[in-house]
C-alpha cells in the first residue's frame, strides 16, 4: 500500500496528524499480517463498501471495457476520468443498492433521507438548495442503460443484480449526455441477452443486524438462446430488509385557541403510544427485468427490454440521538404519524443497431413510468411553531375568523405530510458512430426528450376546525397544498470529432446545441381565504436555447502511459418560479460549469498495476439556488441564479496485482469547493470563501482480496475500508444578519467490511460482516431548526450467501 504515499494526497509525515495517513498506516499494518486478517474474516464474516476490486489472471489485471463515449472501448483508452464497477466487482462487494456502490465511488457524494430519497453530487458541485420538486434540477445525470432517469430529490434506487457495470463519469459531460450532466454522469448498465450460450444463476442471502431484525434476499437470472440469432434474458429479485431504528414513546404540545389574537393560548399534549415500535424501518423490494435480442440479419440487431420494480418502506432511516429533550438515544426517534413510501416504476426500451460499413447507426428509445407515494410525520414543526402562536394559530383559522367563533373548535394542530408523484419520461436518441480506419473518428446524433412530473403535496391537520371557509369542503383539514404539473422538453444535436494529428497525438472537439422548454402549472398555498398568505396559481412556459463545448488533447506517451488535457462544459436546464416580484424573477436560466482538467491513464509493471487520475478546476457560474425565504415576500420556495463557485480537486484510483492471487485496490478524491463571490439571496448570505455543502474534503477507500485453497477448494478473503471526511449540511452562514442555526458539520466516518468464502465453478458461498466496527455515519444532518435528526446507515450486519450457477 506504499503506492498511496502521503505526498500524493497532501498528508503530513505524521500519520496521527492526518486522517488519510493514519488510516493508510493502520491498513498497511493489517496487510502485513494476512493470516490474522484471514482468521478475523472467517471468524466474523463480511461485505460491501469500497472501491472496485478486480481479479488477476497470472498476475495480469483483466481489461475493463466501458461505453463512456457511446462506444465499447478499453477504460485505459478513454481520456475521461471514469470509475467503473464491473459485474465481478459488484458481486465481490455484495452491492445491492445505491448506498452500497456510492461508498465505492470517491468522486461521488450525496445527501439522503432514506431509500430512494437521495440527491447525488460529483466533484463537489453541490449548493444544498436542491430537492424541491418545483426548483432546480440535479447537477448529476443518472442513466439506466440508454435513458436518463434523473429526478429531483428521488434518486432511482434500482436493485443491483446482474448489472454489467456502474460507471461514474466525473466532470461535466454536457456534450454526449446533455442536461444535468453538469458535474458528472452516473450510469447503470444492465447485462444483455447472449445468443452464444445458456446461463443461469440463483442467489440467496440471509443476514442479521445488531439490535435489529433479520433480512433476506432471493435473486436469479436466466439467459436462454432461442436460436442462433435470438436470445432472452430474465432477471428477478425479492429483498426484505429488517429494521434497526426504534420509534420510542414521546409527547408533543400544540397550541389551540384564545379569544384574543394577542392573549394567552391554550395547549393540548398528545403522545405517540399507538405508533411505538422497535425496528420500525423496514424495506421490501421486488422486481424483474426481461430483455429480448434478435439479430435481424448480419448487419442489424434489435434489443427490447423491460425493467420493473416496486420498493416499499415503513419508518425512517434517520434517528435523533442529539434530541435536546434527552428522551431519544442511539438508533431511536419519536414519530407521531406513520412514515412510509411506495416507489414503483417500469421502463420500456428498444435499441436498434445497424452496421453501415464506415459507421454504425444506433437508435435508442425508452419510456419510463414511475409512481411514488410518500408520507411523513411533520408534527415536530407544529410543536416548534408554538413560539409564535399568537399569529400562527389565527392564520390557520383555528379559533376565530373575522371575530366570530368557528363552527367547530380545533382539537389539534399536529401536522403530517403526504405526497403523490407521477413521473413520465420519453426519450429518443439517434446517433451515427464512425468505424473508420484512418485518423478521423466521430459520433454525431440527435436527442429528444419529454419529461413530466405531476405532484400533489399535502400538509394535513386532522384536528383543524372546519368552519369559516378556510378551505373548501373536500379539503377541510388541509393546512398547505402544492398541486402542480411540471414538464420539461429537450431537443438536442450533439457531436464529437477526433483526429489523430500524429500516431500518438489526438485532438477532439465536441459541442451540443440544445433547445429546452419548461412549463409549470398548478397552485400552491394555505388556502383561498387564509388571512396572510393566499394561494398562488401558476401557468407559464419558458424556453432556453444554448450550447456546450468540449476540447481535448490526448498524448500517448508509450503503450502503457497516456496523458490528456480537457476543457468541458456541463449545464442544468432553466425553469419557472411559482411566484415572482421585484426580487424574484418569474424564470431562472440554465447554469453552466466550466471544467479544466489534466488526467493520466497508466498500466505499468507488465500489466500488474493500473494507476489513473485527474487534477481539475471547475468554475460554476450563475448558480441556480432554490430556497424558501420569507424576506422575499413570497410564501413558496423559489429558484434564483446567484453567485459563483470554484472547485479545485484531484481524484485517482489504483489497482495492483501483488501476486497471482492477491489484488489490492483503492481510490481517493480531494475537493476544495468554495464560493468565489458572495452568495446573497434575500436575508441569507454565504460570504466569498464559504465551503459548499455536502462536499467532503477527502473521500477514499482501500481494498484487499486474496485467493487461496482450503481442502482443495478455491477460497478468498476480502477486506474493504472507506473514509468520508466531514462536510457542511447547508450553504448559508448568515440569515437576517445572524448565524444560521441549521448550518452544521456532518461528522467524518469510516466503514470496514470483511468477506470470505468459497468460489467454485458452479457454486459459491460467502460469510460477511458489513460495518464491522458498528459506526454511525452522518449521511445527512437536517437543517431545519426544529429537526435534529440525522440519516445514518445500517449497524453491524452479519450474514451468509450462497449462489448456484447452471
Amino acid at each position: 500500500m506504499t503506492r498511496f504515499n502521503k505526498k500524493e494526497v497532501g498528508s503530513t509525515p505524521t500519520p496521527s496528524q492526518n486522517p488519510l495517513a493514519k488510516h493508510i498506516h493502520q491498513y498497511a499494518l493489517a496487510l502485513q499480517t494476512p493470516a490474522l486478517a484471514l482468521a478475523s474474516v472467517v471468524g466474523v464474516g463480511i461485505a460491501a463498501p469500497t472501491f472496485a476490486q478486480e481479479s488477476a489472471t497470472g498476475g495480469v489485471l483483466e481489461e475493463v471495457n466501458v461505453t463512456a463515449r457511446k462506444r465499447d472501448e478499453s477504460l485505459q483508452d478513454v481520456p475521461v476520468s471514469i470509475q467503473a464497477l464491473g459485474e465481478q466487482q459488484l458481486q465481490q462487494q455484495g452491492v445491492s443498492n445505491f448506498d452500497d456502490y456510492a461508498l465505492l465511488l470517491p468522486s461521488l457524494s450525496y445527501q439522503s433521507a432514506g431509500p430512494g430519497l437521495s440527491q447525488v453530487y460529483m466533484r463537489g458541485a453541490a449548493d444544498g438548495g436542491d430537492g424541491n420538486a418545483s426548483g432546480s434540477q440535479p447537477s448529476v445525470a443518472i442513466y439506466l442503460d440508454e435513458q436518463p432517469v434523473t429526478a429531483i430529490g428521488r434518486n432511482l434506487d434500482l436493485h443491483i443484480y446482474d448489472i454489467a457495470r456502474v460507471e461514474a463519469l466525473a466532470g461535466p459531460q454536457g456534450t454526449l449526455y446533455g442536461a444535468s450532466a453538469q458535474s458528472g454522469t452516473l450510469r447503470i448498465i444492465t447485462n444483455k441477452p447472449d445468443t452464444e450460450s445458456f446461463a443461469a444463476e440463483v442467489d440467496v442471502e440471509a443476514s442479521s443486524t445488531r439490535s435489529g431484525d433479520a433480512s433476506h434476499l432471493v435473486q436469479g437470472f436466466v439467459n436462454q438462446p432461442l436460436s442462433e440469432k435470438a436470445a432472452i434474458r430474465l432477471v428477478a429479485w425479492d429483498k426484505n430488509e429488517g429494521g434497526y431504528i426504534d420509534n420510542v414513546p414521546g409527547t408533543r404540545t400544540y397550541g389551540l385557541a384564545s379569544e384574543d389574537s394577542y392573549g394567552p393560548v391554550s395547549f393540548v399534549e398528545e403522545n405517540n403510544a399507538d405508533l411505538v415500535e422497535e425496528n420500525f424501518n423496514e424495506l421490501e423490494n421486488r422486481g424483474a427485468r426481461a430483455a429480448l435480442k434478435i439479430d435481424l440479419n448480419d448487419r442489424w440487431t434489435a434489443t427490447g427490454s423491460l425493467v420493473t420494480q416496486k420498493q416499499k418502506t415503513q419508518g425512517t432511516w434517520f434517528h435523533d440521538p442529539e434530541n435536546p429533550n434527552g428522551e431519544v438515544d442511539d438508533l431511536e426517534i419519536q414519530r407521531h404519524f406513520p412514515d412510509r413510501s411506495d416507489d414503483e416504476f417500469s421502463q420500456y426500451g428498444l435499441t436498434v443497431e445497424g452496421d453501415l460499413g464506415a459507421a454504425t447507426l444506433v437508435y435508442a428509445g425508452s419510456y419510463l413510468d414511475r409512481e411514488v407515494e410518500y408520507a411523513s410525520d411533520y408534527s415536530a414543526y407544529s410543536d416548534y411553531a408554538n413560539y409564535s402562536s399568537a399569529y400562527w394559530i389565527p392564520a390557520y383559522s383555528c379559533y376565530y375568523t373575522n371575530g366570530q367563533p368557528v363552527d367547530q373548535a380545533c382539537s389539534s394542530l399536529a401536522i403530517y405530510y403526504q405526497d403523490n408523484n407521477e413521473y413520465k419520461r420519453q426519450t429518443h436518441e439517434l446517433r451515427l458512430q464512425s468505424q473508420l480506419d484512418g485518423p478521423l473518428q466521430y459520433v454525431v446524433g440527435a436527442f429528444l426528450e419529454t419529461a413530466s412530473h405531476t405532484y400533489r403535496q399535502e400538509w394535513q391537520m386532522d384536528g383543524m376546525a372546519k368552519g369559516a371557509g378556510f378551505q373548501t369542503k373536500d379539503e377541510a383539514d388541509l393546512w398547505y397544498l402544492t398541486d402542480q404539473e411540471r414538464e420539461d422538453k429537450q431537443q438536442s444535436i450533439f457531436g464529437e470529432v477526433s483526429y489523430d494529428v500524429t500516431e500518438d497525438l489526438t485532438v477532439t472537439l465536441g459541442s451540443r446545441f440544445f433547445k429546452a422548454e419548461s412549463s409549470l402549472k398548478g397552485i400552491s398555498g394555505y388556502g383561498t381565504q387564509a388571512p396572510y398568505t393566499p394561494s398562488i396559481a401558476v401557468d407559464s412556459t419558458v424556453e432556453d436555447t444554448d450550447n456546450t463545448l468540449k476540447a481535448n488533447v490526448t498524448y500517448q506517451v508509450n503503450g502503457d502511459v497516456m496523458v490528456y488535457a480537457t476543457y468541458s462544459q456541463g449545464y442544468r436546464l432553466g425553469g419557472l418560479n411559482r411566484a415572482s416580484n421585484d426580487i424574484v424573477p418569474s424564470a431562472y436560466k440554465p447554469d453552466f460549469l466550466d471544467n479544466y482538467e489534466f488526467g493520466w491513464k497508466t498500466t505499468l509493471m507488465n500489466q500488474r498495476l493500473r494507476f489513473n487520475g485527474a487534477i481539475y478546476r471547475m468554475d460554476w457560474e450563475d448558480t441556480q439556488f432554490t430556497r424558501f425565504d420569507s424576506s422575499y415576500g413570497l410564501p413558496v420556495g423559489v429558484t434564483l441564479n446567484v453567485g459563483q463557485a470554484e472547485i479545485v480537486g484531484i481524484e485517482s484510483d489504483i489497482t495492483f496485482a501483488m501476486t497471482d492471487n492477491w489484488v489490492i485496490s483503492g481510490g481517493f478524491a480531494m475537493n476544495s469547493a468554495e464560493t468565489s463571490e458572495d452568495f446573497v439571496v434575500g436575508s441569507n448570505s454565504a460570504p466569498k470563501g464559504t465551503s459548499m455543502p455536502n462536499v467532503p474534503d477527502l473521500k477514499y477507500n482501500l481494498s484487499s482480496r486474496n485467493y487461496f485453497s482450503v481442502a482443495g477448494r478455491d477460497a478468498y478473503a476480502q477486506l474493504t475500508y472507506a473514509f468520508v471526511d466531514q462536510s457542511y449540511n447547508d450553504l448559508y452562514v448568515f440569515s437576517g444578519g445572524s448565524m444560521v442555526d441549521g448550518r452544521g458539520i456532518q461528522d467524518s466516518y469510516t466503514n470496514l467490511n470483511v468477506r470470505a468464502g468459497l468460489e467454485e465453478e458452479t457454486w459459491g458461498a460467502d460469510i460477511f460482516v458489513n460495518n464491522l466496527t458498528d459506526e454511525r455515519p452522518e449521511l445527512t444532518r437536517f437543517t431545519a431548526g426544529y429537526d435534529s435528526s440525522i440519516t445514518t446507515s445500517r449497524p453491524r450486519t452479519m450474514g451468509v450467501a450462497f449462489r448456484k450457477r447452471f
